[in-house]
């Protein structure tokens, strides 16, 4: 097939971001021929773009805030408090407008089997085009994530959280309405915006297995650890509960404590959280994951909205950290034939610091869930076998797609 993928970001493991659209590519570039369409935030450097060069028949960047010519954005720009933001809402808008037209002019020119798109922030991009197929990589639900958020925002955010809720809302059932070929993160997810209704395939994220395999075999004995991107809401807020409410709860029975957060970005609140406490370290930006979660006894998740797949907590599974974290967490990694995760739930700071206390005090407990968690994510989080899904729902979409004509 000649694919023609739309992507919201250019994803590749050295650009720290997400990589579903790289892994996909990469599995999917020796058996099809793919133009990748992709927005950008930031320059791309020269060894990850020679990659994705390798994968595909061709590359269109777009900025979403390189120099702009918008006299708008230039006046925003210049605005007190709210400039900056605006400014790059405005860059964002035009750089989107950009690859729209780049795109109908693409496909009325040439001829590709399948548009494959993943991206509510740039649905703008196909929103007026009907040809067919068109098969929609729609991930997550992030209006959930919004509606979740809700019930631990302050008065002022939670007015902001309804209304970016309404117009996420608005872009799924858009995109919902433009094609039966969806894909979804997960059932959880999946149940979240269709319902009972009895569409959509759910093409998991995977983990690379060789690069997450553990080296080393002491893990510190009361370490607990977190990873994430830290100015991600779901994990600042995860991170702040954890110091505020669950740790306290926690130091009675463990005393010789030592807790990292790690992550890049973490914000001023994060860190001034932090500060008091001598057994709670947040690194920022690290190059490697594997030598903190390989010290830590236990990995923590206390995340109280989001939605998708959390990577950072299959990632630790498959290093073989024994996990605890709540119930929104192991809700998305329930797909079709996986049962119940391998992992401690607990929700509420009291259940969660007695859940983790007493994992401490259990070797033989956290040894069965590090083993367990390992053959988890082999078992049911392949980037082969969640890509060759997304390849049968394209030969679908094609053969659906010939029929219709």
């Amino acid at each position: 097939m000649r694919i023609l993928y739309i992507t919201p970001s250019f994803q590749h493991p050295a650009m720290r971001g997400p990589t579903r659209c790289y892994h996909f590519i990469k599995e999917l570039s020796s058996r099809h021929k793919i133009t990748l369409m992709a927005l950008t935030n930031c320059e791309v450097a020269e060894t990850p773009m020679r990659e994705m060069a390798a994968y595909t028949e061709r590359i269109e960047i777009f900025s979403s805030n390189g120099a702009s010519n918008s006299q708008a954005a230039a006046v925003a720009g210049g605005l007190p408090v709210v400039g900056k933001k605006l400014k790059r809402v405005l860059q964002h808008r035009e750089g989107v407008a950009q690859m729209k037209k780049a795109f109908m002019q693409l496909t009325a020119q040439e001829a590709f089997d399948v548009v494959l798109f993943h991206g509510k922030s740039i649905f703008s991009v196909i929103e007026d085009w009907s040809n067919r197929p068109l098969v929609v990589d729609f991930c997550d639900a992030t209006s959930m994530r919004y509606q979740n958020k809700m019930e631990y925002a302050d008065p002022a955010k939670r007015l902001w959280y309804s209304l970016r809720y309404r117009q996420i809302k608005q872009i799924e059932d858009k995109m919902l309405a433009k094609t039966p070929h969806v894909a979804f993160v997960s059932w959880r997810d999946r149940e979240a915006v269709l319902g009972a209704e009895n569409r959509g395939r759910v093409v998991p994220i995977g983990v690379d297995q060789k690069y997450w395999t553990r080296q080393t075999r002491e893990p510190q004995p009361h370490c607990l650890v977190f990873t994430g991107v830290m100015n991600y809401a779901p994990n600042e807020d995860a991170a702040i509960y954890l110091i505020d409410k669950i740790l306290p709860i926690i130091r009675r029975a463990v005393p010789k404590l030592e807790v990292l957060i790690v992550g890049r970005d973490p914000s001023p609140a994060l860190q001034e959280k932090a500060k008091p406490f001598a057994d709670v370290k947040i690194t920022g930006f690290v190059e490697d994951m594997r030598p903190y979660l390989e010290r830590a006894a236990v990995f923590v998740a206390p995340l109280r909205y989001g939605s998708g797949i959390q990577n950072k907590v299959l990632e630790a599974m498959a290093m073989e950290v024994p996990v605890v974290t709540t119930t929104l967490v192991a809700d998305g990694f329930r797909v079709d034939g996986a049962g119940e995760p391998p992992v401690i739930i607990a929700d509420g700071e009291e259940p969660f610091a007695q859940r983790v206390v007493a994992l401490l005090g259990e070797k033989d407990t956290r040894a069965h869930l590090a083993a367990a968690g390992r053959r988890f994510v082999e078992n049911h989080f392949v980037w082969s076998s969640s890509a060759a899904k997304l390849e049968e729902m394209c030969f679908a979409a094609v053969k659906a797609n010939g029929r219709d004509h």
